[in-house]
């Protein structure tokens, strides 16, 4: 059994929709919640009838038993609802370990519910949008256990019983392609994020350091605003250790959309790239940062680049 449970939403759709098409999956969703819970309403996971998992409902105390409710809910082809109470942590039953309650429904994903229109959803995360996905997940009548009488929206104005709200993949791109790269990229690719870098600088940006790289630009700094239009890149960090190119590179990127871009270094250089930019520092759209990261101490590569993803992590979710 493969447990695909580090995937984000956008990751965890895009598995399903490339799986088998012989195989018939279920949603396993967080309906309501109460007290502390690993994973809030709206939180989903997906598995199919070999017991295969797409996503996280909990630390891992509550999959085994959401696999088998998800297969048994295949198998009747009915929708099931289950509590998981773990206010009572002498129960050994899940050893959830929050003290929360946990309401969880389980949906077959079938043509009767137009498999509670992934597929439309999955469509617009891979523009780069994000998603109002709305769930009528209960009803008063008899029939509320027939996965047809589940209904599910997308960017709708209509107010179901359960709306989340799903945002595409944070997109980082990284100006600069030195040896201490190679860790940032693989610190925000564990997050699901997508990465892109930028040098260049013939003998940087190597393929073989960068295997997790979306994406790697070798063409003049100039390429970068259209670039981080076009994509919808959210945070940028320059690195380089070029004054000149980071300084071209802050430039480029100073009218986008770009929400965060923080600067490697000590802050006389970040004054230094600011200065050299040749744009009035009031006059630069982005925030802008540096040194890069979080004050955790290290001066390794890879504590730095836990570092500089962590803060970007954490402005994303508004922690900053």
């Amino acid at each position: 059994m493969q447990l695909a449970n580090t995937l984000d939403t956008h990751d965890v759709l895009s598995a399903w929709q490339n799986h088998s098409p012989n195989s018939t999956w279920a949603m396993a969703i967080i309906v309501d919640c109460q007290g502390h819970s690993y994973r809030k309403r709206g939180a989903f996971s997906l598995v199919n009838q070999d017991g295969e998992q797409l996503g996280i409902l909990s630390g891992g105390c509550l999959e085994a038993d959401i696999r088998l409710m998800a297969r048994k809910c295949i198998s009747l082809n009915k929708v099931l609802t289950k509590e998981y109470d773990g206010r009572d942590e002498t129960d050994s039953s899940y050893q959830m370990g929050c003290g929360g309650i946990v309401w969880v429904k389980f949906i077959p994903l079938n043509d009767a519910n137009n498999h509670l229109n992934l597929t439309e959803v999955l469509k617009v995360l891979e523009q780069r949008e994000s998603v109002r996905y709305g769930l009528d997940h209960s009803s008063d009548n008899n029939q509320q256990n027939r996965p047809e009488d589940i209904h599910s929206y997308v960017n709708s104005s209509h107010d179901a019983q359960l709306n989340i709200e799903i945002t595409p993949k944070i997109h980082l791109l990284i100006c600069g392609g030195g040896k201490d790269v190679t860790p940032v990229c693989q610190f925000a690719k564990q997050l699901g994020w997508q990465v892109s870098v930028w040098d260049p600088r013939a003998a940087y940006a190597n393929k073989n350091d960068l295997v997790n790289a979306d994406t790697i630009l070798k063409e003049p700094h100039s390429v970068l605003a259209s670039f981080a239009t076009k994509q919808k890149v959210n945070f940028a960090v320059l690195m380089s250790h070029s004054l000149e190119l980071d300084a071209q590179a802050l430039n480029t990127l100073a009218n986008s959309d770009i929400k965060h871009i923080a600067l490697l270094g000590p802050k006389k250089r970040f004054e230094d790239v600011v200065a050299a930019c040749g744009v009035v520092r009031t006059n630069i759209k982005p925030h802008l940062s540096g040194p890069a990261g979080l004050d955790i101490g290290g001066d390794l590569p890879t504590s730095i680049a836990l570092s500089i993803v962590a803060k970007f992590h954490g402005i994303a979710f508004n922690k900053f």
